[in-house]
């Protein structure tokens, strides 16, 4: 195949944004379209490289994949091994557990699928602390390799006319998929193969020639421009709430079919740029970059106590990012590559590709089964460390239940003859889940008794929906579930709100937190544009009526204002902190949470005015100016935003006493 300079610039162009992206670099808020450059790229080499080898009747499968193990292996294993050795002195034993058990799946190329069940949300910060998680886009690559070349050989026994209608109807079929699961599957859209198949599949169909060839050059200079600028124009205006991949995705990966067919053609000006000296450059090693600069990232991050990384940190990954790429590209990728009698055999290719998933994998096995060596962390980290395992074991088992199949109790154990008392019930997400042992706690001491109405990303609110979540989620149904309960009985004299309440009301997630938006939405709206603008407006006005709906039932209302949300994950800030001396990021202050607060707690001081409505909050007994996160060196939280077991049995019995001690009924 001819040697196209363009193309390396491509992989520049798809390699600098998703690596600005990730350090946090102000500009490139949709960097992770590169991704989907890459593979329409992989797409047409990898078609290009296969059609001319049936053409010929030189194809062997074999050969294709000691091709590809040559090329993606060597580095790839080097990057996993050096993850794993740099875990196993600064990680946390939960943090190495998930990096052994994502390094057998990375060796394996189910990273993809692993990612998709183990964390909740690719933008998220569950994974924002994953060192191997952009490994996911490697495994959808991998398993590509594996189908297409089956696919297309059987294809070229058939007529043209026939592979080529298959091949754009199942693209068709993948991208149809992709736009219904972004919205409906947002998750496993991501993740998985079939909806990106279509991506892959559009270099797949240039290099088959199934797009025309074009003889005016005005026509294909400026489609090169507009390919270019449909590129740009996804890095710049796109961001972690975009619906992705789905319709999305059309315009890199159109952009960068446009360029690939413009560059057939004819040396366009967009493509003598591309062909200038440093775009290829970054070309030649940006396989080696994408695979470097996320684990230093990571590793950044943990050793500074913060996702948000400051700009002369974020430089220094950067930096640090191109040189461990070039290192790679030099000693790992291109002796690799050689063929004998300069490079290694296939035997050898093979032979090392198996040692080296067997030796990962025995590592990663010995990682799993010792949970992480506990027993290396130094005491006060072990106790800091602890807190991250601090939630309550009930709130799995609670979360999402509905009344007819028995909400959870929050009581201590009574005899098996004594009658339940349903004193309280507790009404809320995952914060809700979070004070439950507290008020456990509280109502235990008191002999009362009272059950928790709990569903994780489902704020208490009646009529709405988190379009951020899967449609299976349905908040409203849960959450019309539990008012009918209340409407058509008379236990459960005081109810308890608790939520995250500043997410709900403003949709913006805490400063340096990655992850999308909460996006609010009426379930009988009719809207086509959501976003989370419209927040506060439904958040006032639903909130209120849900508050008025339960007030009309006689009971009394108590609100837990938000929990103080500390931006950054405190067990394992503070472990990390006495582990290796990593920087602890500062915490807030009780005017930044008011701040936060504050349109969420105006609605709240609304409902307040009701006679039968108490508010009650945490913000005095941990912010006094700056936010404690321990007591007594153990943490108070269980992550970012969530109490630990510990805190909330520190802090809840003291703000919520008067449960305990008046006549409830309104």
């Amino acid at each position: 195949m001819e040697y196209r300079k363009d193309i390396d610039g491509l992989r520049a162009i798809a390699v600098l944004p998703v690596l600005l992206y990730h350090a946090g670099v102000t500009g490139f808020s949709g960097g992770f379209v590169g991704v989907d450059i890459f593979f329409v790229v992989s797409g047409f080499l990898i078609g290009g490289i296969l059609k001319r080898e049936l053409a010929s009747g030189h194809f062997s499968l074999i050969k294709f994949y000691e091709r590809r193990a040559r090329r993606i292996l060597p580095a790839l294993f080097m990057m996993v091994a050096t993850c794993l050795a740099a875990g196993a002195v600064i990680l946390l034993p939960d943090m190495l557990v998930r990096l052994g058990r994502s390094a057998v799946a990375t060796v394996m190329f189910a990273s993809n699928i692993w990612f998709w069940i183990s964390t909740s949300d690719y933008f998220g910060p569950s994974a924002s602390l994953e060192p191997l998680l952009h490994t996911w886009s490697l495994a959808v690559e991998e398993h590509f390799y594996i189908v297409f070349p089956l696919l297309l050989w059987w294809l070229f026994r058939k007529s043209r006319s026939f592979a080529n209608a298959a091949l754009v109807g199942l693209c068709m079929l993948s991208f149809i998929l992709s736009v219904w699961a972004t919205s409906a599957y947002p998750q496993e859209s991501f993740y998985l193969a079939p909806t990106r198949v279509w991506e892959l599949g559009l270099g797949v169909l240039l290099a088959l020639d199934v797009f025309p060839a074009w003889r005016s050059p005005w026509t294909v200079e400026v489609t090169a421009f507009m390919g270019l600028a449909a590129i740009f124009m996804a890095i710049v205006f796109y961001d972690d709430g975009t619906p992705f991949p789905g319709l999305a995705a059309t315009l890199p990966c159109l952009g960068a079919l446009a360029l690939l067919w413009s560059g057939e053609q004819k040396v366009t000006a967009v493509g003598r740029v591309l062909s200038s000296p440093i775009p290829v450059a970054i070309g030649l090693i940006s396989y080696s970059l994408y695979l470097w600069h996320w684990p230093i990232i990571v590793y950044f991050r943990l050793t500074l106590g913060t996702l948000d990384l400051p700009i002369t940190q974020a430089f220094l990954a950067i930096i640090l990012s191109f040189a461990c790429a070039f290192a790679s590209w030099r000693f790992v990728e291109t002796p690799f590559r050689r063929s004998p009698p300069l490079g290694f055999s296939p035997r050898f290719i093979f032979a090392s590709a198996l040692t080296a998933v067997a030796g990962l994998s025995m590592v990663s096995a010995i990682v799993n089964i010792n949970e992480g060596f506990p027993q290396r962390l130094p005491h006060d980290v072990r106790i800091a460390y602890a807190g991250s395992l601090d939630i309550d074991a009930r709130i799995k088992q609670c979360d999402s239940r509905l009344p007819n199949e028995g909400l959870c109790r929050i009581e201590s154990e009574t005899d098996a003859d004594a009658k339940p008392r349903n004193d309280v019930l507790l009404w809320g997400d995952s914060h809700a889940g979070a004070i439950m042992s507290g008020l456990d706690t509280l109502l235990d001491g008191a002999k009362q008794g009272g059950v928790v109405a709990l569903k994780s990303a489902c704020p208490p609110i009646l009529g709405v929906q988190r379009l951020d979540q899967k449609q299976s989620h349905n908040c409203a149904a849960f959450n019309d579930a539990i008012m009918a309960m209340l409407e058509h009985g008379s236990e459960f004299p005081v109810v308890v709100l608790s939520a995250r309440w500043p997410l709900a009301a403003t949709g913006q997630r805490y400063s340096g937190e990655i992850g999308r938006p909460a996006i609010l939405d009426r379930v009988d709206s009719e809207e086509a544009d959501h976003n989370t603008a419209q927040n506060y407006v439904i958040f006032r006005s639903e909130f209120l009526k849900t508050v008025r709906a339960i007030r009309d039932t006689g009971r009394r209302v108590v609100i837990v204002d938000g929990i103080p949300e500390i931006g950054w994950s405190v067990p394992h800030a503070l472990g990390l902190s006495r582990f290796i001396d990593a920087d602890l990021p500062p915490a807030p202050t009780k005017q930044m949470v008011e701040e936060r607060s504050a349109e969420a707690n105006s609605v709240l001081a609304i409902a307040d005015k009701d006679p039968g409505v108490q508010r009650v909050s945490v913000v005095p007994l941990l912010c006094k100016p700056i936010c404690v996160v321990e007591k007594n060196g153990i943490p108070l939280y269980s992550d970012d935003d969530h109490l630990s077991v510990y805190g909330s049995r520190t802090l809840i019995p003291i703000i919520l006493k008067d449960l305990v001690s008046r006549d409830h009924r309104g």
